[in-house]
C-alpha cells in the first residue's frame, strides 16, 4: 500500500507534468525526499529533479550543485547517482560548466565522488582502480567470467593456441602493480595528486609547454582519457590525453611496438581521421590526441539512410589514406568511431584508435577491444587469412550495415555468433530489417563478403559504390 510519502511525491509528479513552471517551487521538496528511507519515494524525486531540468534548464545550475553535495557523501543515494547521469547525458556542456565552478571554489578541497567507468562526456569521476586488471581478461558478451572469445592471436591454428592471456605465467615491472595486488587504499586527492604527477612528467617528454586537466577520467578500450588544455607557442587547445591499458607481463615489447604505432598514427592528417598530436613510451604510453567525446556505439538519434552512406562513404576515404601508408587499422566498429555532434555539415564521424589493434592482440585477445559481431571471419578462423585491408572493410561495411539496420549484421550469444560469422551465414540484407534501400544490400554485401578476394578491393572502390549508390537512392 502507498505510504503517505510516496502520495506526496506522487502528486508533486502530477503537479510538475500539468503545469512546469512550478517545476522549481517543488526542487527544495524533492530533494529532501531523495534522503527517504522508501526506495519508490527516492525513484519518484530522480524522475521529477530530471523533469523540471528538461522543462527549465535555467534550474540546472542549482540541481547540479544540490546533486554533488550529495555524491561527495560516500553514502549518497543511487538515486541521486541516476538524476546526476541523467543531466549529464542531456546537458553536458551546462553541467560541465557548473562543475568547473564547484572545481575553482573548493579548489583547496577537490570533489571527491568517484564510479568505477567513469562518464563518456564530462568525466565528473576519478579514475577507475579496476580497470588495467582487467586487460587481457576476455568476457563474452553479456557474462561476467572469464572465456576466450576469439580463436587465435596469430596464424596458428585454433587447436594450437595456449592459455589465453591471463593464464600465462608473466611477471609484471619492477615496482608496478601486480594482477594479484591489492584494491587500492587511495583516497580520492591521493588519486588526483597522483595523476598530475604522471600528467607533469608527460610534460617534460612532450611538445606541450602545459597541459592542464580540466576533466576527470573516461575509461575506454585502450586508455583512459582525460581532457586537458594543452598549451604549445603560446596557444591553447583542448585535447585528450590518454593513457594506455598495459597487458601484464614484460611490458617492453608492447611498449617498442605500440611507441611504432603512435608513430605513425601521428603521421596522419585527414578530416575523417582523429588527429594525434603526440606521444611516447615513457614515463608510460600515453598519445595526445584530438578531444572526442563519443562514438558510434553511444545511444545516439538515427541516422537516415542519405546521411549514413554519407558518413561511410567519408570513413572509407580516411581508411583509404590509412592504406595508402602501408597501414593496417585492424579493429573497426562503433567503438572506434568517434562522432561530432554539431558541426557546420551536421555530424562528423572519424577513425579513432588507428593501428592499435594489430599491437594489442598480440598480448591480450582481440575481443578486448573488439566487438565479435562486428569481426571478419578471419578473426575467428585462420583459414579465411590474415588480418589486412580487406579486414578493414569488412568491417567498415559491418558499421554501414549498423547505422542503416539499426543492429549489428550478426547478433545473439557468443557461440551462435562465432558459428555464424566463419559459416556461409549471410546476415538479413538492411533493406528487410529497416527503411533501407535495396541498391545498398549489394554494397553491404559485398563489403561482408566472407572471402577476401571478393570483397571491395581497396577503400575507394567501396566509398565509389557508396556514392553511386546514395545518386540513385
Amino acid at each position: 500500500m502507498p505510504s503517505f510519502e510516496s502520495e506526496g511525491v506522487r502528486a508533486v509528479l502530477a503537479d510538475i507534468i500539468g503545469d512546469p513552471d512550478r517545476g522549481q517551487g517543488a526542487l527544495p521538496r524533492l530533494f529532501g525526499s531523495l534522503d527517504s528511507d522508501d526506495r519508490t519515494v527516492r525513484l519518484g524525486a530522480a524522475c521529477g529533479i530530471c523533469l523540471i531540468a528538461s522543462d527549465d534548464p535555467g534550474s540546472i545550475e542549482y540541481t547540479v550543485r544540490r546533486l554533488v553535495d550529495r555524491l561527495d557523501d560516500d553514502t549518497s543515494r543511487p538515486e541521486a547517482i541516476l538524476a546526476f547521469e541523467y543531466l549529464m547525458t542531456q546537458f553536458p556542456e551546462r553541467v560541465d560548466d557548473v562543475l568547473q565552478q564547484l572545481r575553482a571554489e573548493r579548489e583547496a578541497e577537490p570533489l571527491r565522488y568517484t564510479r568505477q567507468g567513469g562518464f563518456v562526456r564530462s568525466g565528473y569521476f576519478q579514475p577507475s582502480e579496476t580497470h588495467r586488471d582487467d586487460v587481457g581478461r576476455v568476457r563474452r558478451p553479456g557474462e561476467g567470467g572469464d572465456g576466450l572469445v576469439y580463436g587465435s592471436l596469430d596464424e596458428r591454428s585454433e587447436s594450437d593456441q595456449g592459455a589465453p592471456p591471463d593464464e600465462t605465467d608473466a611477471s609484471s615491472d619492477e615496482g608496478a602493480p601486480s594482477e594479484t595486488d591489492e584494491p587500492s587504499t587511495e583516497t580520492p586527492r591521493q588519486r588526483i595528486d597522483r595523476l598530475r604527477e604522471r600528467v607533469d612528467a608527460i610534460v617534460k617528454r612532450s611538445r606541450f609547454d602545459r597541459l592542464m586537466l580540466l576533466t576527470g577520467e573516461s575509461t575506454g578500450r585502450y586508455a583512459d582519457s582525460y581532457r586537458v588544455l594543452a598549451t604549445r607557442a603560446g596557444r591553447e587547445e583542448a585535447v585528450s590525453l590518454r593513457l594506455f591499458h598495459e597487458p601484464a607481463g614484460d611490458r617492453e615489447p608492447f611498449r617498442s611496438q605500440l611507441e611504432a604505432a603512435i608513430e605513425q598514427w601521428g603521421q596522419f592528417d585527414h578530416e575523417h581521421v582523429v588527429s594525434l598530436y603526440d606521444g611516447g613510451p615513457r614515463p608510460e604510453p600515453w598519445a595526445a590526441t584530438q578531444h572526442v567525446d563519443l562514438t558510434l556505439a553511444a545511444d545516439l538519434p538515427a541516422w537516415n539512410v542519405s546521411e549514413a552512406v554519407g558518413t561511410v562513404a567519408r570513413l572509407a576515404d580516411g581508411l583509404a589514406a590509412i592504406h595508402q601508408r602501408g597501414v593496417v587499422h585492424g579493429g573497426i566498429d562503433p567503438g572506434s568511431v568517434v562522432v561530432e555532434l554539431e558541426t557546420e555539415s551536421g555530424r562528423r564521424a572519424r577513425l579513432d584508435n588507428v593501428g592499435l589493434l594489430p599491437v594489442y592482440r598480440q598480448f591480450v585477445h582481440p575481443s578486448v577491444c573488439l566487438d565479435p559481431r562486428f569481426a571478419a571471419p578471419e578473426y575467428f578462423d585462420v583459414s579465411f587469412g590474415g588480418i589486412d585491408q580487406a579486414t578493414d572493410i569488412y568491417h567498415l561495411g559491418a558499421v554501414l550495415y549498423y547505422l542503416l539496420a539499426e543492429e549489428p549484421p550478426y547478433g545473439g550469444e557468443y557461440d551462435e555468433v562465432r558459428a555464424q560469422v566463419p559459416d556461409d551465414t549471410r546476415p538479413t540484407p538492411p533493406s528487410a530489417i529497416a527503411d533501407s534501400p535495396e541498391v545498398l544490400d549489394d554494397v553491404v554485401s559485398k563489403a561482408l563478403d566472407r572471402q577476401k578476394l571478393t570483397r571491395y578491393e581497396t577503400a575507394t572502390a567501396f566509398k565509389q559504390d557508396l556514392l553511386d549508390a546514395r545518386g540513385r537512392i
